[in-house]
């Protein structure tokens, strides 16, 4: 499918930032305000609570009480002003209230990230014009650990991350945000080659009551010493990845991440068993129970077609504001562990890209961000798309089943302004047509084009193979 081409440095100002921020109370704010067109950008705003400042369009600051306000946030340039307005809330454990937007760095680098790699990224999504579409993120994943020692007798990095601090520096002087991984287990997945293996969050005997999977989960909790460790470096974000999970390791992390003085989201993964829903959407910012991202065609519709246990729509009573299932890290671009580009066709990455963004899940780059293909850079950027994928009002897609050709699947959801959007996934070989009764609606256009098309009663909607079209119509029908 022929796609609409970004422009982030031309044009007046443009906002892409959802309606809505959450922050914790008393716990530093890091929000960086991501805007597109010709530079040089004058960022302004109204209406800050007492604590915050703005400076070089970045928010940052700690609210040291309960409350919610609304912000005023203008952009100027030489071709003219805009004006965005985003309500903050300031909570207890309130963070992420739309799905995390970044780069993690396994499906591009595996276990041979480096903090050069890492910094590099951050540069070239800055650079790239990546970051000013909301990507705000930069998570390392396995591969950084080495041993424990240090001052909190916690995990210590390898050499290839000589200054963990200096890292989570230099973001947040970016504006972005840094993530970091363990596991309760007592030896992680993702070991580098040069190292015989990587610890846990436990040590000690393993114990009888948890798998035994890398060693089992130890005895002796080591949680609290590494949050510790990973709250003086800096960071923002953990991913905790063990399999099974279940709430008693999960609730152990949380305990001591909400003890930080520091934000740290957290998103449990592998396998987030359905059976304990009702913890992973009161505790978790997300959370995976799926098989992880290749790029095979097969992999991908898997996700959405498949009746197992990933199935998405088994999520809908768990997903909102601030709580969302995770597809992990996208199959497209560069990557380092299959030893070149992705083998997803165009269409197959747009139908990847296109179940991330409209079922709600964190859209996680993981590629070489300077090999992008135009197509790619496009389809990652493309601010019509990410605004659904960031609205706040995070209602779960529903399946749309009137005249459904074989092979095609189709949702729709609710956007806070009243709109609908409507997603259709062609998982079959052949061009297909849907039809959707779109009569009443005043104006739909298609996103992925940026077109304007005419709401009709039987309107025909054309999907190429493995492809998809998502569709956003407004106007009381």
């Amino acid at each position: 499918m022929k796609i609409a081409k970004a422009i982030p440095f031309e044009g007046k100002p443009v906002f892409h930032m959802p309606s809505v921020y959450g922050g914790c109370i008393g716990k530093e704010i890091l929000c960086r305000i991501p805007v597109t067109g010709k530079r040089p950008i004058r960022i302004s705003a109204t209406g800050l609570a007492e604590g915050l400042k703005l400076e070089n369009g970045i928010i940052s600051g700690v609210v040291e009480e309960d409350c919610q306000f609304p912000v005023e946030i203008r952009a100027e340039n030489e071709l003219g002003k805009t004006m965005w307005q985003v309500t903050f809330k300031i909570h207890e454990d309130t963070m992420l209230l739309t799905p995390l937007m970044g780069f993690t760095s396994w499906n591009a680098f595996g276990s041979a990230v480096s903090q050069e790699k890492m910094e590099e990224t951050a540069k070239e999504m800055l650079q790239l014009g990546i970051a000013d579409y909301g990507y705000q993120y930069i998570n390392i994943d396995s591969g950084w650990q080495k041993e424990y020692g240090g001052e909190f007798d916690a995990i210590m990095p390898n050499d290839k991350f000589p200054d963990m601090r200096g890292f989570c520096e230099k973001m947040h002087s970016m504006g972005l945000k840094c993530g970091i991984y363990s596991t309760p287990m007592l030896t992680a997945w993702g070991c580098p080659e040069e190292l015989p293996s990587i610890p846990g969050c436990t040590r000690g005997k393993p114990s009888i009551l948890f798998t035994c999977n890398n060693g089992g989960i130890g005895e002796e909790r080591m949680e609290e010493n590494n949050v510790r460790q990973w709250e003086k470096w800096g960071f923002d974000y953990l991913k905790y990845d063990w399999a099974p999970c279940e709430p008693i390791n999960a609730e152990h992390m949380k305990v001591a991440l909400l003890k930080a003085d520091r934000e740290i989201a957290f998103c449990v993964t592998v396998n987030a068993d359905i059976c304990y829903r009702e913890y992973w959407k009161r505790k978790c910012s997300s959370w995976r129970c799926n098989k992880d991202s290749m790029d095979n065609w097969d992999t991908v519709k898997e996700y959405l077609a498949d009746q197992g246990f990933c199935k998405i729509e088994y999520w809908k009573e768990a997903v909102s504001p601030g709580h969302f299932y995770d597809l992990d890290m996208l199959e497209i671009g560069a990557m380092s562990w299959n030893q070149g580009r992705s083998h997803l066709t165009e269409n197959e990455e747009l139908f990847a890209y296109t179940l991330r963004a409209f079922f709600l899940s964190p859209i996680q780059l993981s590629c070489v961000l300077s090999e992008l293909t135009e197509f790619e850079y496009n389809l990652i950027t493309n601010d019509e798309i990410i605004r659904i994928n960031q609205d706040s009002l995070a209602d779960f897609p529903e399946p749309y089943s009137k005249n459904e050709p074989e092979g095609v699947l189709t949702y729709q959801r609710m956007l806070e302004n009243g709109d609908t959007a409507f997603a259709i996934f062609n998982t079959s070989d052949e061009e297909k047509t849907q039809i959707l009764d779109l009569k009443g609606f005043k104006a739909v256009r298609n996103l992925w084009t940026k077109t304007d098309l005419r709401p009709e009663k039987e309107f025909k909607c054309t999907v190429e193979p493995h492809c998809a079209v998502v569709l956003r119509a407004s106007g009381s029908r």
